[in-house]
């Protein structure tokens, strides 16, 4: 069969549900989905009692009580050996204090303040871990052969700790990578992953007031306990890590008798080469271990089709957030009302939306709540090491992370949809809801790498970050950016994050409509998702 047969059938397979479901039917299913709802579910998520819900602390289980208790309630199955919705998720803590010493060549030292000047923190099985060793520029720290781009050229960074920037040169060089796009060069997690691949002790990260994520959200989350997968580690792991403030850095290489401004400079050339600074570093860093284990909670509808039940949509959102940390403004509770009991809550009733339909969906549907999503999407991993059902068989993840908490939007954002035949199912989701489909409109902040989608489109299936628009019905224009630009300055990953009886949910039963219209239309068509020609898939490798 041809591909144009192939779309005419899989339209043709849409079309017959269609007329046997009826938009009455439709209606009945979304009709689960009421700021009421949404509203009962988040005030109890995002409440003092769960207390942040972080990974492994009380707060944590109740909401996955909760939560299993709901999927319960909607009539879906145990997804977990038919009868139980918790997968656990072992996972290990790592506390470190940590302390840098920078010597130059003429023996003059420099010690940065921890949590003012730098903040640090170790993976290493050790305890303690003391190395001194020579600290090397490598500009990004990017290979990337596809964007003809080697920071590294060939030299040996064995055994050396490794100054990095953030982001990637497209933020300077509108030619390359990208342009203001983000791109997965510029994670942390690929810096930090391929400085241990190359054989360096550790990296130190500059952090720049312009690029990344601010001081404060690099200390909340870097600062405490460090959470990662219990088990071997997948790729050779950094004796430590950190973030080195834009002053402390320009202070380190003046005493190396360099010029940071020179260094950036340099960095944002192709013919750019490590350069050795002289300076020795001194790492020492005490860590106390705990290990612990959390769970994802799973449930599952199954499909109505003999043969397209064995295969599986799932639609996701992260449980937990921060927990209790340090105080701001005497609280202390980090409640995560927007980042993710709101997403947490939208899910809930995207079960019970499909859960109501009068025909079930052609595929099954699997509706995951995932835990640690915040420490490093530890629960995807999770997941997608133990998957359900095989991942050849998983059609596509539909993930939500923060729904619209401030009213009717004119347009709708589906982030990572360009990068795969999910971008059409996308558009006609919005357009059945008289709504714009925007393509995203902040891509130099990367959200496609931020949430749960990102590790499922890492293990080669075609996924959606659902978010919602900005251009807010009855206010001025740039309103909508203005509420996220406070949010992400003022709120985010900060116990002010937190639930509020003047929340205009309406914007959220949008954005949960048209998630509930894709995720029908994904589950019905008989033409699998599949990734487009031409699309970025560093991270599939």
């Amino acid at each position: 069969m041809s591909i144009g047969s192939k779309v005419v059938a899989g339209c043709l397979c849409l079309a017959v549900w269609l007329i046997a479901c009826g938009e009455d039917d439709l209606s009945v299913g979304a009709g689960a989905i009421t700021p009421q709802a949404l509203d009962a579910h988040l005030r109890f998520l995002a409440s003092d009692l769960l207390e942040g819900r972080a990974a492994g602390t009380a707060g944590s289980e109740l909401a996955a009580a909760y939560i299993a208790t709901q999927f319960r309630l909607v009539g879906l199955t145990p997804a977990i050996g038919d009868s139980s919705y918790l997968q656990p998720v072992p996972l290990v803590a790592r506390t470190s204090e940590a302390r840098l010493r920078f010597r130059a060549p003429g023996g003059a030292a420099y010690t940065p303040e921890p949590g003012t000047e730098f903040v640090a923190w170790s993976r290493d099985s050790a305890e303690v871990s003391r190395p001194t060793v020579e600290l090397v520029f490598v500009g990004h720290g990017i290979r990337a052969p596809e964007f003809n781009w080697d920071d590294y050229k060939s030299a040996d960074v064995r055994g050396k700790v490794l100054l990095i920037l953030a982001d990637d040169p497209g933020r300077y060089l509108q030619d390359r990578f990208r342009g203001d796009t983000a791109t997965y060069y510029g994670l942390v997690e690929y810096k930090l992953a391929e400085a241990a691949r190359l054989g360096a002790v550790g990296v130190l990260l500059v952090h720049s007031p312009d690029v990344g994520p601010s001081w404060n959200s690099i200390l909340s989350v870097r600062t405490g306990e460090q959470v990662d997968l219990e088990g071997p580690s997948e790729r050779p792991i950094l004796a430590y890590a950190g973030w080195l403030r834009q002053e402390a850095a320009e202070q380190v290489v003046a005493m190396a008798g360099l010029d940071f401004a020179t260094l950036l400079e340099s960095a944002r050339s192709e013919s750019f080469r490590p350069v050795a600074t002289g300076m020795l570093v001194t790492a020492a860093i005490q860590t106390v271990v705990r290990r612990f284990s959390d769970v994802n909670v799973a449930g599952l509808l199954p499909g109505s089709h003999p043969q397209l039940a064995r295969q599986l949509v799932i639609v996701s959102a992260h449980y937990d957030h921060l927990g209790v940390g340090e105080p701001v403004e005497s609280d202390s509770i980090y409640n995560g009302a927007y980042d993710n009991a709101s997403g947490t809550a939208l899910l809930l009733c995207l079960a019970d939306a499909f859960s109501r339909l009068p025909q079930r969906p052609a595929r099954s549907m699997l509706f995951l709540a995932l835990t640690a999503e915040e420490p490093g999407l530890l629960g995807s991993r999770a997941y997608v090491n133990r998957p359900l059902v095989p991942l050849d068989r998983t059609m596509a993840n539909i993930n939500i992370d923060g729904v619209n908490l401030w009213g009717l939007t004119e347009d709708i954002v589906v982030f990572g949809a360009e990068l795969s035949t999910l971008r059409s199912a996308a558009r006609r989701a919005a357009e059945a809801e008289n709504m714009r489909w925007e393509a995203d409109r902040s891509p130099q902040q990367g959200y496609i790498y931020r949430s749960d989608q990102f590790t499922f489109m890492r293990a080669g299936v075609p996924a959606v970050l659902v978010g919602h628009g900005l251009d807010y019905i009855g206010q001025m224009p740039g309103w909508g950016e203005q509420v996220l630009a406070h949010y992400a300055e003022h709120v985010y990953n900060r116990p002010s994050d937190e639930y509020r009886s003047d929340f205009n949910l309406r914007g959220a039963v949008q954005q949960g409509r048209v998630a509930f219209r894709l995720g029908l239309e994904v589950a019905n068509v008989e033409e699998r998702p599949t990734w487009r020609s031409g699309a970025e898939t560093a991270f599939l490798k």
